[in-house]
């Protein structure tokens, strides 16, 4: 949502395509979704001064999607993380501008729709709706192996790698929530829990399965600078720390 202008992009579409560039609230965005790293991203389009067009480069990068520039040649572009927007290689270094971060919200379609009624929402490519019924990281999604080689990765203990969280930044501080933490604090799979980051209250509606979380500040929403979506071992390889359950307090366990 941005400038009041709502826009919907379902999952099972991302997942085939990864990254959408749009225009909303008249700003260039893209959309973003890895599926290794189950990690949604929104970034703004505006580089310097120039408008990026994103594209999946075909590498990885910690079993992240590597963003690039779809104007240039691969070789010739900027390669960006999908999950914090930083620069994973370029051919002039130093020359290039890490991508902003935007708030995305996840989300099921009721709830979408209940708070969006008259959102716009992408539509599946005519010539792939056999390929959209399919979904190629089931097997992936149910296990806690991982497909390429990540370091580092989380000590061993109670986390999962494929624990799922919701990642706030709030005037440039990083907070990760895992969605187990959540729903341990509310006493059910899904609930409305209340969080403090950077001293900004705000509120996280959550389901566990299949893994949503609307974050709202409670106060002083501009101080909102991002929110993401991603597994935890894809967080801790970024340099995110592991989840504080002790940040938690109970807001409305009813949700």
């Amino acid at each position: 949502v941005i400038a009041g202008e709502a826009v919907a992009y379902p999952l099972r579409l991302m997942r085939w395509h990864e990254v959408v560039n749009d225009i909303v609230g008249g700003e260039p965005i893209a959309v973003t979704y890895s599926p290794l790293c189950d990690s949604v991203a929104v970034f703004s389009r505006i580089v310097g001064e120039e408008i990026v067009q994103l594209g999946v480069s075909g590498s990885l990068y910690n079993s992240n999607t590597l963003l690039y520039d779809r104007r240039l040649q691969p070789a010739a572009s900027p390669m960006w993380s999908q999950l914090d927007g930083g620069i994973v290689a370029e051919p002039n270094p130093g020359f290039s501008s890490r991508l902003t971060l935007r708030v995305a919200m996840l989300a099921t379609w009721g709830e979408w729709r209940e708070r969006h009624p008259d959102a716009r929402v992408l539509a599946p490519h005519p010539d792939l709706k056999k390929l959209y019924k399919r979904d190629p990281y089931h097997s992936y999604f149910g296990s806690d192996l991982l497909h390429f080689p990540v370091r580092p990765l989380p000590p061993p203990g109670g986390r999962h790698l494929k624990d799922r969280l919701v990642i706030v930044t709030v005037d440039g501080h990083d907070e990760g929530f895992a969605l187990r933490d959540l729903a341990d604090a509310a006493g059910a799979e899904r609930g409305t829990v209340e969080v403090e980051v950077a001293g900004l209250a705000t509120r996280i509606t959550f389901r566990v399965f299949p893994g949503t979380a609307i974050v709202e500040p409670l106060t002083d929403p501009q101080r909102l600078h991002s929110v993401r979506h991603s597994f935890l071992f894809a967080w801790y390889a970024f340099g995110g720390m592991i989840p504080d359950t002790g940040k938690l307090s109970v807001s409305d366990p009813s949700g």
